[in-house]
């Protein structure tokens, strides 16, 4: 069967999509058990309910928001964690799902821009003042028009193939998106984290992108900011008791318009019900999505941002009844409602970054999820 396929038709309530890279795509429909968290100790709660909840051989999709408290305004029906157990799972390759959309063209309404480069300039503030040494400041933009949710997650399946695909389904909303960044993984006792941050646009030619990519790979403001990544999820996953392995050697990652940074962390630990959730919340949010020291950089996007992120930026992804599953960062993604879409982009600020330069960040990862709609 076609998950994707079956995904788009479901006509019920609850409906996810899920495809990482290497495996074959589920598609979970309706809702047999569910579950929802709030608050502090929202991850806690949702590693007892998936001990709970799971029978043997079954799944349970998870999606939890940025902050600790519901979404509102567009996110109305996205909580702060959300766990459902589905009542069918539907397993196969990511084929496309045979829709397509009705030919009428978004319209991408962006008034932020002033705005955000005045939010840099008072975290670059903040961070002179030694309030912060890192923080992530997002924008959202709309795209307004019709839109189906499996199109996009059919188009970014085929763009990005080393990425996980997701698709969240609440009545009449879906968030998509395409995330490189995985936060959380546990296979047997192997867990594995991703620090991705540091960005650079693709070149115009291959010599143009190769040396875009040396100087990412060089720059010290770029380094900095991926080191914080590093050492917060190694600090993270010892207190959280994994056994970590040396770290491996910083890369870069390249995927369709967009150059990263990227180490992979890993260690082992001893699985058991509800595992995979307690490092989530081990982890969440990292300074690649929150900054550092964590909680005065949550404090600062809370007061100064001035936008809800709803569920991005936030751990999505499925926990079997073992304690093992695979959770990525919620990253090029947008919400879809029945009038558009919103989409939401950050950029890492640490001394010396520039509000022209992040805010063009903004625009490149923006256009990871505006390319294949517009």
């Amino acid at each position: 069967m076609n998950p994707l396929g079956e995904f788009a038709s479901w006509s019920g309530d609850h409906r996810v999509f899920w495809r990482a890279p290497g495996a074959d795509a589920m598609a979970g429909l309706g809702a047999a058990r569910a579950v929802e968290v709030d608050g502090r100790w929202r991850f806690e709660a949702a590693a007892a309910a998936a001990a709970e909840l799971l029978d043997e051989g079954e799944v349970a999709f998870a999606g939890f928001g940025f902050a600790d408290r519901p979404g509102t305004g567009a996110w109305d029906g996205y909580p702060s964690g959300r766990l459902v157990v589905p009542e069918r799972i539907v397993r196969g390759p990511a084929e496309r799902a045979g829709h397509t959309d009705d030919g009428s063209a978004l319209r991408v309404e962006d008034g932020t821009r002033a705005a955000y480069r005045d939010a840099v300039k008072q975290a670059a503030d903040a961070i002179d003042a030694g309030e912060l040494a890192k923080v992530v400041v997002a924008r959202e933009v709309e795209a307004a028009g019709r839109i189906d949710p499996a199109v996009v997650l059919s188009r970014l399946s085929d763009r990005f193939e080393s990425c996980a695909i997701f698709g969240f389904g609440r009545g009449r909303s879906c968030f998509v998106g395409a995330s490189p960044e995985v936060l959380a993984e546990l296979n047997g006792d192997v867990v594995t984290t991703y620090a991705v941050a540091g960005t650079a646009p693709r070149g115009v030619t291959p010599a143009e992108d190769s040396a875009i990519a040396e100087r990412l790979a060089t720059d010290p403001k770029e380094q900095a900011e991926h080191h914080y990544v590093v050492e917060y999820l190694r600090t993270r996953l010892a207190l959280a008791g994994v056994s970590l392995d040396p770290t491996g050697d910083t890369e870069v990652r390249t995927l369709p318009g967009i150059h990263h940074l990227a180490t992979t962390v890993t260690g082992r630990i001893t699985p058991e019900p509800g595992m995979a959730l307690r490092l989530v919340g081990a982890l969440h949010p990292t300074p690649a999505v929150g900054g550092t020291p964590t909680t005065f950089a949550q404090q600062w996007i809370a007061e100064h941002e001035g936008l809800d992120r709803g569920w991005y930026a936030g751990p999505v992804g499925w926990i079997d009844h073992r304690g093992c599953g695979s959770f990525y960062v919620a990253l090029r993604s947008a919400l879809i409602g029945p009038r558009g879409m919103r989409l939401c982009a950050g950029a890492g600020i640490v001394a010396g970054s520039d509000p022209e330069q992040e805010l063009i960040e903004t625009d490149v990862k923006f256009a990871a999820v505006l390319d294949v709609v517009t």
